[in-house]
C-alpha cells in the first residue's frame, strides 16, 4: 500500500497527527477487539481471539506507518490479513464476520481520529480526506483477506476432496477410517448405496449431489453413498447427469456398506447377462435371490451338472420347457390346470411334460432336500439359459465325452 498522507493535508501535519494518535493504539485496540466480541461472538473463543489482537494493533500502527510517511519496518499486515481469510475458509466460514469485523474497527479508529487532533477539530476537506483515506486502507485489508480466502476455499476443497474420497474408500472396504478422514462427512445410520455405470467417453456432471453424499470412482462406474432418506433425490441427481444404469441398495449401518456395494455391482451384472429384466435404475430388495444365487458362480455350475444332468441330456427344445413347467411346480405345487394357465399352454401339455419330469427324476423329487436344492439351482439357471448362456450345456457335452 501506497504511504502517503490524506490528499489535501501537508505532510508535516500529517505526521503530527499520527504522533498524536499512535500513543493511543493500545486504547484504540483494546476498544475495537471488545466491540468486535460483543457484534461477533465467535470472534471471542480463545484460540481467534489472540489473532484478532494481534491483527488490530498491527493494522492500526501500519496505518499510522502511511499516514506520517516516515520510513517503518514492514510490520506484514497483509501477510497477516491474508492469513486470517485463508483461516476462515478453512474453517467453512464465509468472509461475511470479517468484513464486519473490519467495518467496526473503521468505525471505532475514525472516532479516535477525529477526536485526538493537535490544534483542534481539522477543516472539513481535509476530514473528508482522512476519512478517505482511512476507508481505502480498510478495503486493502479487506482486498487481502478476500485473496487469502480464495487461496484458503481452493485447499479446503482440495484437501477435503482427498479425505472424502479416502472415507469413501475406507467404508467400501470395511476398514475404519481416520479420526480426520471421518470429519470429512458425517456417516448416516443408514447408508445408501448406488453403483452408477459410466457412459463411454463422457463425465457426467454431479455437482448437483453437493456434499451431502460420498463419490468414488470404482472402475468404470461410480459408486455414491448417501443418506437412505436421500434416494429419491439421489436418483434423481444421478439420472438427471445421464449416466447409465444405477444399482441400488440400502445398508442398515455403515458396516454393511461393502456387501451393499457388492450387490449393487451384481445385480448390474446380472442385467447385463439378461438374468435380471433391464431397468434403468435397479433395485437390489427386488432381486436378492438372484443376487445370492449367483454369488458363487462355478458352485451353481457344479449343482446344474450334478443335479440336473436328466435335465442336460435332452434337446435343447426339450430342456427349455421341461425345466420352465418344473421350476413353475416346484415354486407353486399347483394343479396341471393352474401351472398351464401360468405357463400360457393347455393343461394336457403340461401334464405330458410332466410325465417326462417323473421318468428323468424319477423318487427325487419326493425327496424334501433334492426338490429344494434344484428349486435353487434352477431358479438360478433358467433365466441364465433364456438368455442364451449356453455354457452348462457345454460343459456337460465335454464331460459326456471325456
Amino acid at each position: 500500500m501506497t504511504s502517503t498522507p490524506p490528499p489535501g493535508e501537508p505532510p508535516d501535519r500529517a505526521a503530527e497527527r499520527a504522533r498524536a494518535v499512535r500513543r493511543q493504539v493500545p486504547e484504540v485496540a483494546v476498544t475495537i477487539t471488545r466491540e468486535v466480541r460483543a457484534q461477533i461472538p465467535r470472534y471471542a473463543l480463545t484460540t481467534i481471539r489472540r489473532v484478532l489482537d494481534e491483527a488490530v494493533s498491527t493494522a492500526l500502527h501500519r496505518f499510522l506507518d502511511a499516514l506520517d510517511a516516515s520510513p517503518h519496518p514492514d510490520r506484514g499486515v497483509e501477510e497477516l490479513f491474508h492469513a486470517l481469510g485463508r483461516s476462515e475458509a478453512r474453517a467453512g466460514h464465509s468472509m461475511s464476520d470479517l468484513r464486519a469485523a473490519v467495518q467496526i474497527a473503521v468505525s471505532c479508529s475514525w472516532r479516535f481520529l477525529h477526536r485526538l487532533q493537535p490544534d483542534g477539530q481539522p477543516a472539513r476537506p481535509v476530514r473528508q480526506d482522512l476519512a478517505d483515506t482511512v476507508i481505502a486502507f480498510a478495503d486493502h485489508l479487506v482486498a487481502e483477506a478476500d485473496a487469502g480466502h480464495a487461496e484458503g476455499v481452493q485447499q479446503r476443497d482440495h484437501d477435503g476432496t482427498r479425505a472424502r474420497a479416502r472415507l469413501a474408500e475406507a467404508l467400501l472396504t470395511g476398514v475404519s477410517p481416520t479420526a480426520a478422514d471421518r470429519e470429512a462427512w458425517l456417516v448416516p445410520q443408514s447408508v445408501l448405496v448406488a453403483v452408477v455405470e459410466l457412459p463411454d467417453d463422457e463425465r457426467p456432471d454431479l455437482t448437483a449431489l453437493g456434499r451431502d453424499t460420498l463419490v468414488v470412482r470404482d472402475g468404470d462406474r461410480l459408486v455414491v453413498l448417501a443418506d437412505a432418506r436421500l434416494r429419491s433425490e439421489v436418483v434423481d441427481a444421478v439420472r438427471a447427469a445421464g449416466t447409465g444404469r444405477i444399482g441400488l441398495a440400502t445398508a442398515a449401518t455403515p458396516a454393511g456398506i461393502p456387501a451393499a456395494a457388492r450387490w449393487s455391482r451384481r445385480v448390474l451384472q446380472l442385467v447385463q447377462r439378461g438374468i435380471v429384466a433391464d431397468s434403468r435404475v435397479v433395485d437390489t430388495a427386488e432381486h436378492l435371490t438372484q443376487i445370492w444365487l449367483h454369488a458363487e458362480p462355478s458352485l451353481r455350475q457344479t449343482l446344474v451338472q450334478e443335479q440336473l444332468r436328466p435335465l442336460l441330456a435332452e434337446s435343447p427344445n426339450s430342456r427349455e420347457i421341461l425345466s420352465e413347467t418344473l421350476l413353475v411346480w416346484l415354486e407353486t405345487r399347483d394343479s396341471a390346470p393352474a401351472i398351464a394357465a401360468h405357463l400360457g399352454v393347455h393343461p394336457q401339455t403340461v401334464r405330458y411334460r410332466w410325465k417326462r419330469i417323473n421318468e428323468l427324476f424319477g423318487d427325487a423329487l419326493r425327496e424334501p432336500e433334492f426338490t429344494v436344492q434344484i428349486t435353487m439351482v434352477l431358479k438360478a439357471s433358467v433365466p441364465l439359459w433364456k438368455a442364451g448362456d449356453q455354457s452348462d450345456f457345454e460343459r456337460f457335452q465335454t464331460s459326456e465325452q471325456a
